[in-house]
C-alpha cells in the first residue's frame, strides 16, 4: 500500500506573489551586471570592493528616497492642517459642522498622501532589493536558475514587504514548539503595531511633547509640521532595516552551502546519532528563535544532504539535542557544535534565547561557555568578509 501523498503547499500571499512576479519582469528588463572574464568569481556571500560599493550606492539611494517620500506625505499632512485650521473656531463643539469639514479635509489628504506614500515604498524598496541581489552577484531568474533560488526569490519577496516568514516546514519541525500561545499573541499584536500604526503613535506622541514647547506665539502655526521630519527618520530607519534583511538573505544561502561543505569534509563518517545531533542543532536553532528563516531553512537543506536519512528521528527536541551531545564521541560533538555555531549566526544576529541554547550546548559538551567564536562568526557573515572558516575548523 504506498504512503499517502502530502498535503498541497499553501497558497503564498498575494503580496509575495505579486512582489515575485515583479522581480521576474524585472529581471527581463535589467540584465545582470556585467562581470570581468579574468576576474575571479567569488562566492554570493563574499563582498568584493565594487560589490561593496554598489550595495552602499543601492541602499543609501533608497534610505534618501523613503526619507523623502515621509516628508513629503508628512508635509501635505500639515499644509492641510494649517489651511484648514482657520475653519476651525476654538470653541466648536467635536460634532459640529466646522469640526467635521476640518477633519474631512486633514484626514483625507492624509489618507490620500499616506496611500500614495505606501505604494511608492513598497515598489522603491522592492526595486532596490533586486538590485541588491544583482550588485551580490545573484542572478533570480534565468537559465542558470536552480530549484533552491525559487525559495531566495521568495524571501527577499517578504524581506521587502516585511511579510512574516512561513512557519510550515515539510521536516516537521515547528518554529513554534516552545512557545505559548499568550506569548503568540503579544508577538503577533508586536509585529502589526510595527507595520501599522507605531509610525502614527510615534508622530502623535512626539506632536504632543513638542506642542507645549511651541505653543506661544507663531511657532504654534508651525506645530503641524512637526511630522514631517519624524515621518522622513522612521521611513529612512526601517528601509535601512528592510536591505539589511534582503541583504542577509541574498547572502545566507551560499554561505551555508560553503561552511557545511567545509564541516563535513573535515568529519569522519557519522553515526546515526552523530547524523541526527547534526540536523537537530538547526533545528534547536529554529525552535529557540521561534521563526523559520529562510537561512536557517537553507542550512537545514544543506546540512541534510550530508546526514541522509535521520529515519523517524524527532528533530525540533531541544532537550534531546542537548541530552545527545553528552554520549557523542569527540569528532561528532564537534560537527553537533559547529553546525550549531552557524545556525546561531546565518541569519545576521544571535538572540538571547540563542545565546542560552549556545552556552547550554557548550556545558553539555563539557567546554567552556565562550561567544567569542560565534561573534566573529556573525561579524564576518554581515559583513560579507567571507565565512571565517579559521574559527569554525577550530571548533
Amino acid at each position: 500500500m504506498s504512503a499517502p501523498a502530502p498535503p498541497p503547499a499553501p497558497p503564498k500571499p498575494l503580496l509575495e506573489r505579486v512582489a515575485v512576479q515583479y522581480f521576474a519582469r524585472r529581471s527581463e528588463r535589467v540584465p545582470p551586471p556585467a562581470t570581468s572574464p579574468s576576474a575571479p568569481q567569488d562566492a554570493v556571500h563574499v563582498l568584493n570592493p565594487a560589490e561593496r560599493a554598489a550595495m552602499k550606492r543601492v541602499a543609501a539611494g533608497a534610505i534618501i528616497r523613503s526619507a523623502i517620500a515621509g516628508a513629503l506625505s508628512g508635509g501635505v499632512s500639515a499644509i492641510a492642517e494649517v489651511w484648514a485650521t482657520p475653519l476651525l473656531p476654538d470653541d466648536a463643539p467635536l460634532l459640529s459642522k466646522p469640526s467635521l469639514e476640518f477633519w474631512l479635509i486633514v484626514g483625507g489628504a492624509t489618507a490620500i498622501a499616506a496611500v500614495l506614500e505606501i505604494l511608492y515604498l513598497y515598489w522603491d524598496i522592492l526595486r532596490s532589493t533586486h538590485e541588491l541581489a544583482r550588485a551580490a552577484g545573484l542572478e533570480l531568474f534565468g537559465p542558470n536558475r536552480k530549484a533552491s533560488d525559487a525559495a531566495l526569490v521568495d524571501a527577499l519577496a517578504r524581506a521587502a514587504l516585511e511579510l512574516p516568514n512561513p512557519i510550515d516546514d515539510p521536516r516537521g519541525i515547528n518554529p513554534r514548539r516552545e512557545s505559548s500561545k499568550l506569548r503568540l499573541l503579544f508577538a503577533s499584536l508586536a509585529y502589526k503595531a510595527k507595520v501599522g500604526v507605531t509610525n502614527f503613535l510615534l508622530k502623535m506622541l512626539l506632536r504632543r511633547v513638542l506642542a507645549r514647547v511651541l505653543v506661544r506665539g507663531t511657532l504654534q502655526t508651525l506645530l503641524p509640521f512637526v511630522g514631517v521630519p519624524v515621518t522622513a527618520a522612521w521611513n529612512a530607519l526601517v528601509t535601512w532595516w528592510v536591505l539589511r534583511e534582503a541583504r542577509i538573505r541574498a547572502m545566507g544561502p551560499s554561505a551555508s552551502k560553503e561552511l557545511v561543505e567545509i564541516i563535513f569534509a573535515d568529519a569522519p563518517a557519522l553515526s546515526e546519532a552523530g547524523r541526527i545531533s547534526a540536523a537537530r542543532a538547526v533545528a534547536a536553532s529554529i525552535v529557540r528563535t521561534q521563526d523559520l528563516h529562510p537561512n536557517l531553512s537553507a542550512l537545514l537543506d544543506e546540512v541534510m544532504v550530508h546526514v541522509k536519512d535521520t529515519g523517524r528521528a524527532e528533530l525540533d527536541d531541544v532537550g534531546e539535542f542537548l541530552a545527545s551531545l553528552k554520549a557523542l564521541p569527540p569528532a561528532e560533538l564537534r560537527v553537533s557544535l559547529q553546525v550549531l555555531a552557524i545556525a546561531c549566526i546565518v541569519d545576521g544576529r544571535v538572540t538571547a534565547r540563542e545565546k542560552t541554547l549556545w552556552s547550554d550546548a557548550l556545558e553539555a559538551a563539557g567546554r567552556p561557555i565562550a561567544f567569542e567564536p560565534i561573534e566573529r562568526l556573525r561579524s564576518a557573515f554581515v559583513r560579507g568578509n567571507g565565512v571565517a572558516d579559521d574559527v569554525i575548523r577550530a571548533m
